[in-house]
C-alpha cells in the first residue's frame, strides 16, 4: 500500500474514533497518561542516579509516541473540519510561534541556578548527568517544554497544512502526506538512542535527505499569497521576521544575541526528555522556518502584483454583481446604469457610457441611455458616438483609440482628462443591442487584459439587456392573452348558449375559433311562434379585429331582424349600418334565413357567402346560391341591386345546412380541400337523422377526412331540419342546445 494512501486511511480511522466523545475523552486520558509515564520515569531515574532498565525505558519510549499518535488525532479532528482565509490561518501560525518562544524562553528561566553544583546555570546541559536530571525542576521543566513543543507542533503543522493543501491537487495532497512520513521515519530512527549522542549515523543521514526534500517542495507550495492584498501582506511580512528571529537563535543558527538568555536551551531540554519527540519538534520547527522564509520572499515578490490583484478582485465581485443583474434586474434604467458604472468599479476605466440604437423611433442616432464618471453633455459634444457606433456594430469587435487627441471622431484637448477610449459592442444572437464606450485619462491605456475584461462585461451586459427585453415581451405576451381570454369569454356569451325549441322544428349549431377569438358568427332569434330568422356570417380575416365585427353583427342582427325580418331588408339595413365602421379592406359574408312554421317556407338570403346545403327526403342534394356580395364591399346601389332571395316550400324531411368557409377548404395532411362535393355526400349518408344527428356525422366526417380535430380557420356550422307540424319531433332536450364555442390553439 503506498505511504500516502497507507495515512489517508489513519486519518479517516482517526476521524472515526473521534466522532464520538467518548473516544475522544479516551485518546485525551492516553495524551495525559503519557506524559505523566514520562515524568515518573525521569523522577526514578533521578533518585537511583542511575539508568533505568531497558524495558522500563522501551515503556517510556512508546508510551509518549502514543500520546503525541493520540494528540495528533485529536488535532486532526480539529482542524479538518475547520474553514479559515489564508491571511487568517498564516497570521494565527506565526502569532502562535511567537507565543510558544515566550512559553519556552519562560519555562527555562523558571527556578535557574536553584542547584549551587551546577557548573554554569545558562548551560541546560550541566543539569544532567549522563542523560539523568540532577534535580526535580528539570524534569519539570523538561516535561513543560515538551508538552509546549509538542502542541506548538502539531498546530503549526496542521495550520501549514492547510496553507500548503490551498488550491490542493492528487499532487500536493501526496506530496504532504510523503513529508508527514519521512519525518515519522527520521525520528523513529532515533529510538532509543542516548540523548548525550548528538551525532547522526549512516541511517539517520539517509532518511533525513528525502524529509528535507519534502520540506522544500511543500514550502514552494505558497499560492494563497497572491490572495493578500498590501496591507496583509505588510503584516505578514513584519511577523515573519519576528518568528524566523526567534527560532534561528533558539536553534543557534545566528551569531545575533538572544532577547533571552535561555532561549537556546529550550530544546536541549526536550531531547533529554524523548529522543524521537524532539528530533519530530525540530524538524517541525525547521520546516517552519523554511515555510516562512519561502513565504517571506513570496510576499517580497508579490508586493508589486497587489494592484493587479486587487483589480481583479474588483472585476470579479462587479461580475457576479452583474451576473445578479442578469437574473434579477429587468428595470431598464437600474440595469443600463448598472452596466454603464460596472468597468469603472473594477478599476478597468476612469469613465464609461451606454449607448443603445432606438429601431423602433427609426432613428439612426444612438441614444446615450447612462453615463459614469462623465457628464452625458459633454459627450455630446466632443464624442461622434454615431460614428464610433456603427463602427463597432458592423465590424462586431471593440474600437480602440489609443490616442484621443488625434482622432477625427473626438473633439478633446490635453488637460480635458480624456485620453484614450474604448467602444466595445453589446452583441447577443447575432445582434447588437448597444455599444459599451469607457475611457481612460492617459493615452494608450487599455492594455490587451483590460479589453479581455471589459469585453466580458460586454458579453455579460448584452445577456442582461436582452433578458431584461426577453421579460418586457413576456409580460406584453402575457397582458395580451389575458385580454384574448377576456375577449374570448365576451365572444362566447355572444354565440347562442341555448338553442330555440320549435315544434316540428330539430336545431344544432357549432363554433370553433382558429385562434383565441374568430370572425364567423351565427345566431337564432324566435320573432313569433311561427318565425325564426337564422343568420351564419363570416368576417373577414381573423383574430382580435374580426371579432370586434362579429361582435357589431351580433347586435345589428339583434335589433334590425325584429324590424325587418325579410332577408332583402336586413341584409340592406345591416349594409347601410355596417359600412360607417367597416376598413375598406373588410367586409362579412353573410346568409339570413326567415323560418316561417305557419307558412311552412324558408326565406334565404346570400351577401357574398358559401351557398347553403340543402337535401330533401329523396336524396336530392343541391346548393341554394341567391345572389349578392358582401357587406361592406359596396356604400351604395350596387350591393341593393345585386341582392336577391330565395323561398323555399318545406316538405317533411327537408334539411338546410349553413356553413362557413372553414369547412370546405379545410386541408388534410396531402393538402386536399373537403370540398363541396364532399359534404353534399356526407348530407346524403346521414339525411335521415335529426339536426343532432347529422351534425356530429357532419363533423365527425370532416374530422375524419382531416385526421385532426384542429382547424387551420375559423368553422361554423348550423344545420335545420324540418320535420313537418303534424309529425312527432324530438324534445328540446334531445337537441344540441349548446354551442362548441371553445376556441382551440391555431395552427402553424
Amino acid at each position: 500500500m503506498p505511504v500516502h494512501t497507507y495515512l489517508q486511511n489513519v486519518e479517516r480511522l482517526g476521524s472515526l474514533v473521534t466522532r464520538s466523545r467518548f473516544g475522544r475523552v479516551v485518546l485525551l486520558l492516553m495524551a495525559v497518561a503519557s506524559f505523566v509515564i514520562g515524568f515518573v520515569y525521569h523522577t526514578l531515574a533521578m533518585q537511583r542516579g542511575a539508568e533505568s532498565p531497558v524495558l522500563f525505558e522501551v515503556t517510556q519510549n512508546i508510551s509518549v509516541l502514543l500520546g503525541f499518535f493520540a494528540l495528533w488525532l485529536l488535532f486532526a479532528k480539529r482542524f479538518n473540519s475547520r474553514q479559515s482565509s489564508p491571511a487568517r490561518i498564516f497570521w494565527t501560525v506565526l502569532v502562535f510561534g511567537i507565543l510558544f518562544i515566550l512559553a519556552a524562553s519562560l519555562t527555562t528561566s523558571i527556578f535557574r541556578g536553584d542547584d549551587p553544583e551546577l557548573i554554569d546555570i545558562f548551560q541546560a546541559e550541566s543539569e544532567f548527568n549522563n542523560g539523568i536530571p540532577r534535580v526535580l525542576t528539570t524534569i519539570i521543566r523538561s516535561s513543560l517544554l515538551s508538552i509546549i513543543g509538542v502542541f506548538f507542533s502539531l498546530y503549526a503543522l496542521f495550520r501549514i497544512r492547510e496553507l500548503v493543501l490551498f488550491k490542493r491537487t492528487k499532487t500536493s495532497q501526496r506530496n504532504w502526506n510523503f513529508l508527514m512520513a519521512a519525518m515519522a521515519v527520521f525520528s523513529l530512527t532515533f529510538f532509543m538512542k542516548s540523548p548525550q549522542d548528538e551525532s547522526l549515523n549512516v541511517l539517520q543521514s539517509i532518511a533525513l535527505l528525502p524529509a528535507v526534500g519534502l520540506m522544500v517542495i511543500n514550502s514552494l507550495r505558497a499560492s494563497w499569497i497572491v490572495y493578500f492584498n498590501f496591507k496583509q501582506k505588510l503584516i505578514s511580512i513584519s511577523l515573519s521576521l519576528v518568528v524566523l528571529f526567534c527560532l534561528l537563535i533558539s536553534l543557534g543558527m545566528t551569531s545575533l544575541p538572544a532577547p533571552s538568555p535561555y532561549l537556546s536551551d529550550m530544546f536541549v531540554y526536550m531531547r533529554f526528555y524523548n529522543y524521537v519527540l524532539y528530533m519530530f519538534i525540530l524538524l517541525t520547527v525547521c520546516f517552519g522556518i523554511l515555510y516562512c522564509t519561502a513565504s517571506l520572499l513570496l510576499l517580497l515578490f508579490h508586493l508589486p502584483t497587489t494592484g493587479d490583484f486587487q483589480r481583479r478582485e474588483h472585476e470579479r465581485a462587479v461580475m457576479h454583481a452583474l451576473t445578479d443583474l442578469v437574473n434579477q434586474a429587468f428595470d431598464s434604467e437600474k440595469l443600463y446604469s448598472k452596466i454603464a458604472s460596472s468597468p469603472v468599479e473594477a478599476g478597468s476605466a476612469v469613465s464609461a457610457w451606454l449607448a443603445v440604437a432606438d429601431v423602433q423611433s427609426g432613428s439612426l442616432r444612438p441614444n446615450l441611455v447612462a453615463s459614469y464618471n462623465i457628464d452625458s453633455g459633454y459627450v455630446d459634444r466632443v464624442v461622434d458616438s454615431t460614428a464610433l457606433y456603427d463602427e463597432a456594430s458592423s465590424v462586431g469587435s471593440s474600437v480602440l483609440i489609443g490616442d484621443a487627441l488625434t482622432d477625427h471622431r473626438l473633439d478633446v484637448r490635453a488637460g480635458d482628462g480624456f485620453g484614450s477610449l474604448l467602444a466595445v459592442p453589446l452583441i447577443t444572437r447575432d445582434e447588437v443591442l448597444g455599444v459599451l464606450f469607457v475611457t481612460k485619462d492617459v493615452t494608450h491605456g487599455f492594455e490587451q487584459d483590460d479589453i479581455d475584461s471589459i469585453q466580458i462585461y460586454a458579453a455579460q451586459a448584452a445577456i442582461a439587456m436582452d433578458n431584461a427585453r426577453l421579460f418586457e415581451e413576456q409580460l406584453e405576451k402575457e397582458r395580451l392573452t389575458r385580454e384574448l381570454d377576456i375577449a374570448r369569454e365576451v365572444q362566447r356569451k355572444l354565440l347562442p348558449q341555448s338553442l330555440p325549441s320549435l315544434h316540428g322544428v330539430t336545431l344544432a349549431a357549432s363554433n370553433v375559433s382558429a385562434e383565441r377569438v374568430g370572425g364567423d358568427y351565427y345566431d337564432f332569434l324566435q320573432l313569433d311562434e311561427d318565425r325564426l330568422s337564422i343568420i351564419i356570417g363570416d368576417v373577414s380575416g381573423k383574430g382580435a379585429s374580426a371579432a370586434f365585427y362579429m361582435a357589431e353583427m351580433q347586435g345589428i342582427f339583434q335589433s334590425t331582424s325584429r324590424l325587418a325580418p325579410r332577408p332583402i331588408e336586413f341584409l340592406k339595413h345591416a349594409n347601410a349600418a355596417l359600412s360607417g365602421s367597416l376598413e375598406k379592406n373588410v367586409f362579412i359574408s353573410v346568409i339570413y334565413g326567415l323560418l316561417d312554421l305557419k307558412k311552412e317556407e324558408f326565406i334565404i338570403g346570400r351577401a357574398g357567402h358559401c351557398p347553403a346545403a340543402t337535401i330533401n327526403l329523396n336524396g336530392e342534394a343541391k346548393y341554394l346560391r341567391p345572389s349578392g356580395i358582401g357587406l361592406g364591399l359596396d356604400r351604395g346601389a350596387l350591393f341593393d341591386k345585386a341582392l336577391q332571395e330565395e323561398r323555399i316550400s318545406l316538405q317533411p324531411g327537408d334539411v338546410f345546412v349553413l356553413y362557413t368557409d372553414g369547412i370546405i377548404e379545410s386541408r388534410n395532411s396531402e393538402g386536399e380541400e373537403y370540398g363541396y362535393e364532399r359534404l353534399l355526400n356526407a348530407l346524403q349518408s346521414y339525411r335521415y337523422e335529426d339536426a343532432t344527428g347529422i351534425h356530429e356525422a357532419l363533423l365527425n366526417d370532416l374530422n375524419s377526412f382531416l385526421g385532426q380535430e384542429i382547424y387551420d380557420d375559423d368553422m361554423t356550422l348550423v344545420v335545420i331540419k324540418w320535420h313537418g307540424i303534424h309529425l312527432s319531433t324530438p324534445s328540446p332536450k334531445s337537441q344540441k342546445s349548446v354551442t362548441l364555442s371553445v376556441p382551440v390553439e391555431p395552427t402553424s
